[in-house]
């Protein structure tokens, strides 16, 4: 890591290929989409970057719009979907180079992902029907597998109308932000991670283990789950799907910090992340942790912790 770092940041010519680079390879494999927003990051954390934060974003936005419209994107989804993906990281990394923490900047991301869905289902006349035919399109996908399962003689075969409800769950405003937060988030670390390999100094892992939302956010998350429940609001509903996905990250660093303060391997970690790739326990995994996360702004869960495995060392000395 610490030779990429350094072949990424010896000169400008490197630094614009790294980013041009970076962007194909991010949208090449879509879950690497955080690399261009990695190497913005880390950019603005170097007091002497080989070239601005700004060019290398410019640089990778301008290949991902051209890569989003060599795919049938319009001009303006290419020109917002780069926009989206790098301006955030942009704005975080300059923050962290200026003293902010990780926690501040996932709090101010989360806020803006939230202005997005206002702006969104103030501006749209009906926000969900822009991705209705993605669920369609998806719900019948579902609908062709379920067909396959009933063919090797499984039972369930789910009607049409509760495959088009599995696919708005996957499919909608909500989520969109939820991947923009995450892809903020992603990149913030790694660029944290990279620049901390750099100078030698422990930059991400700190600061990751004392993620956290706030009781602020945690009241606006409760009070929009209640209105999504009672009121059969989208725009709650999509608000409340954002908070949970914020409320996964900050259960993910409640648990990096329990690992640190019991001193356990990182196998069951491994673990924890592998299972996000399995559907069942994959919900489950995610339940506990935005359980936990959210939990985490109202009780001094970190502190506890550490008492309980303060107790625990001196009793095993």
């Amino acid at each position: 890591m610490r030779r990429l770092v350094q072949w990424l940041t010896a000169s400008p010519v490197t630094a614009l290929t790294g980013a041009f680079l970076c962007a194909i390879l991010g949208y090449a494999t879509f879950f690497a989409i955080w690399l261009p927003g990695a190497l913005v990051v880390l950019l603005a954390l170097r007091r002497s970057a080989p070239v601005p934060d700004w060019l290398a974003a410019l640089v990778a936005g301008v290949t991902l719009a051209w890569l989003l419209l060599s795919i049938g994107a319009g001009p303006v989804p290419a020109a917002l979907g780069a926009v989206a993906l790098l301006v955030p990281p942009l704005l975080v990394g300059r923050l962290l180079a200026r003293g902010g923490t990780l926690a501040l900047a996932f709090q101010l991301s989360v806020l803006a992902a939230l202005v997005m869905l206002g702006v969104v289902h103030l501006v749209l006349a009906d926000p969900p029907g822009v991705w209705r035919p993605l669920v369609e399109r998806l719900a019948g996908e579902l609908d062709r597998f379920a067909t396959m399962m009933s063919t090797a003689g499984s039972n369930w075969h789910p009607s049409r109308e509760e495959l088009r409800q599995a696919a708005e769950v996957i499919i909608g405003w909500g989520e969109v932000a939820w991947f923009l937060l995450l892809n903020t988030m992603t990149a913030a670390c790694l660029g944290l991670y990279a620049r901390g390999r750099e100078t030698g100094e422990a930059l991400l892992g700190p600061q990751f283990r004392a993620l956290k939302a706030g009781r602020t956010l945690a009241v606006v998350a409760l009070a929009m789950a209640l209105v999504a429940i009672g009121l059969h609001s989208d725009f709650a509903t999509d608000v409340s799907r954002l908070f949970l996905g914020a409320f996964v990250l900050q259960g993910l660093g409640l648990l990096h910090a329990a690992r640190e303060m019991f001193g356990f391997g990182v196998g069951w970690l491994v673990t924890t992340y592998v299972l996000f790739f399995l559907p069942l326990a994959a919900l489950l995994v995610q339940s506990a942790l935005a359980a936990f996360g959210f939990l985490d702004n109202w009780l001094p869960l970190r502190a506890r912790l550490s008492a309980l495995a303060g107790r625990n060392k001196g009793a095993s000395g």
